[in-house]
């Protein structure tokens, strides 16, 4: 089920460490198949936090021959990967009405590869999340920051790290609401320095069909 060698095949070729091959590969691309290549052959926005040398951007271009590609970076040289169907936009993604600007995209497809700092995986999923079409895809990557030992290094003050969080997600829609209390005035997680960013894990559940944990990175199925 999770071997097809398509998707993995191009992303050997393009030199993604998001394939298993290589020092530090991931092991991704075989798993992702499995909820991407549905869309394969659809016209939609596929959105990319975080470019670095846009391996991965050719790869979903080559995969995804009908998608508008667009990546997003803080670093300026990342403008230089646009070209194709792929387009890039330079911003802070630490910024919260940046990230606000994004949701108009109405990306089908969503992947954070960006910082892996808590506060903007966190912010940028609670941002674009509700933003996305029915049937949407939503993959945090990297999660493993999460955990010690990286855990004090990219915190950034917050006691919640996004593991914990999705699992709560997962919690919610595993035990139907049945599994705590609903309080719609509870906020969770304010993110400091930006306390203007708050949202709530229920209502995150509410939209989700699938929450999908792997080694590494976490895959969340909008309701259709």
């Amino acid at each position: 089920m999770l071997n097809s060698p398509l998707l993995e095949g191009i992303g050997r070729k393009h030199g993604t460490d998001k394939s298993a091959e290589g020092p530090g590969g991931h092991d991704y691309l075989r798993k992702y198949e499995f909820f991407l290549s549905p869309l394969r052959d659809e016209e939609f926005t596929l959105l990319e936090l975080g470019i670095y040398r846009g391996a991965s951007l050719r790869t979903w271009e080559e995969y995804f021959p009908k998608a508008r590609i667009v990546g997003v970076d803080v670093e300026p040289e990342t403008k230089a990967m646009a070209g194709g169907r792929i387009e890039t936009v330079l911003g802070d993604l630490s910024k919260t009405a940046f990230v606000e600007t994004l949701r108009e995209l109405e990306a089908r497809v969503i992947i954070d590869d960006a910082s892996h700092w808590w506060p903007d995986q966190l912010r940028s999923l609670f941002v674009l999340y509700p933003a996305m079409p029915k049937g949407g895809v939503y993959i945090v990557e990297d999660i493993h920051t999460s955990f010690q030992p990286l855990a004090p290094m990219f915190s950034a003050g917050l006691d919640s790290p996004p593991a914990r969080v999705l699992l709560k997600v997962a919690e919610y829609m595993t035990g139907n609401g049945k599994t705590t209390t609903f309080d719609p005035q509870r906020r969770m997680l304010p993110l400091s320095p930006d306390p203007v960013f708050h949202n709530d894990v229920r209502a995150m559940a509410d939209m989700t069909d699938l929450t999908v944990f792997m080694e590494g990175s976490c895959i969340l199925v909008k309701k259709g």
